[in-house]
């Protein structure tokens, strides 16, 4: 299953704009010294890199399904999303706040001028703009739904990690302004280390925070309770189904879903079609007339639950546009209890509870 276009086209735009943020963070760096500056420009080095490892992780997603995997590569994108998290927890998080605390115990006081707030003004121009372009790209795939539900429960992770990178990139420049500016107000460089810390710990958070939801997908989470109950809700409400149990899900992508449950159909229902190969005056035959007369009749009944499985299967992708795969199973049961439950069936629907 292809990856949306859209967090494609986020990926990218992050990309481009944080190697050049990267570079203006650097150059800002070595005319500074100030530990705030390098940490930014660690966080946006970091960014980059796992917005490689994010691309390439969409592109291998978008693989058709082959002999070897028959649900396709969609998991790809979670792996690398995995591997973008820990760059950003080892290299964004671990290298900042290591520098951060080595300037609490090593302090020294950096060059800061107007080139250096020049510099965070312009890398919040960028920023600012690659997180604007992605929180556009979302709402326009949400279709009007609540933006922060859609994000937690449907937005795909690639695009997630953008927003929470962006986001935090646009904090960091704040806390890093923050630390710097005190720090040339006061000429204490203490607020300069502690907005490295402060910015080094805001990373780490999101790392664990992607790799927990990339976890998730990977493994094969259920999906959505509503959207599970309105599964269990359209085959029920079909005339021919008695009952439904043994339900899981999974999704496999943000965008696809696989059902399996177990049916059984009705006896009224498979009566019916069973007294529409078998008319009475059919019953009299015998000898090869009466042999083929019933297998006929397996052969239509056959056929209608067949054509009854596709049809609840057609209505459930109606409901559910995510579910790609439907694995509906015909209950297996004793025979002794074949006869109460298709009775207690039948009555639950005569109730209205079937």
């Amino acid at each position: 299953m292809a990856a949306p276009a859209s967090s494609i086209k986020a990926v990218i735009a992050a990309l481009s704009g944080n190697v050049l943020v990267t570079l203006i963070k650097f150059v800002a760096f070595f005319m500074s010294g100030s530990g705030a500056m390098l940490s930014e420009a660690i966080h946006s080095a970091a960014d980059t890199g796992n917005q490689v490892l994010l691309f390439l992780g969409l592109k291998r997603a978008s693989r058709e399904r082959d002999e070897e995997f028959h649900y396709g590569y969609g998991g790809e994108r979670f792996i690398f999303g995995i591997l973008s998290a820990s760059g950003i927890f080892f290299v964004g998080c671990g290298v900042t706040v290591y520098h951060g605390i080595t300037s609490l115990l090593h302090p020294h006081q950096p060059e800061i001028g107007p080139s250096t707030f020049a510099v965070l003004g312009v890398s919040f121009l960028i920023e600012g703009g690659v997180l604007l372009y992605a929180v556009r790209g979302v709402l326009k795939q949400a279709q009007g739904a609540p933006f922060f539900r859609y994000v937690r429960e449907k937005a795909d992770p690639a695009t997630l990690a953008i927003l929470l990178e962006d986001g935090a990139a646009v904090l960091g420049l704040f806390l890093a302004a923050a630390g710097i500016l005190l720090a040339y107000l006061t000429g204490n460089a203490l607020f300069d280390s502690l907005a490295s810390i402060i910015v080094g710990l805001l990373l780490g958070l999101i790392a664990i925070f992607l790799v927990v939801e990339n976890r998730d997908l990977l493994l094969g989470q259920a999906v959505p309770d509503e959207v599970g109950q309105r599964f269990v809700d359209v085959i029920r409400a079909r005339s021919s189904i008695a009952d439904i149990h043994d339900v899981k899900t999974r999704q496999l992508t943000p965008e696809t879903f696989t059902f399996k449950a177990e049916i059984r159909f009705s006896a009224t229902f498979v009566a019916a079609k069973l007294a529409e190969a078998l008319p009475s005056e059919r019953l009299a035959h015998t000898g090869e007339a009466r042999e083929r007369m019933f297998q006929e009749a397996a052969q239509h009944l056959i056929r209608v639950l067949s054509e009854e499985i596709d049809a609840i299967e057609a209505e459930v992708r109606t409901a559910i546009p995510e579910a790609k795969h439907i694995d509906l199973e015909l209950e297996h049961l004793p025979a002794a209890q074949i006869s109460a439950y298709a009775d207690d069936g039948d009555r639950k629907r005569a109730d209205g509870r079937g």
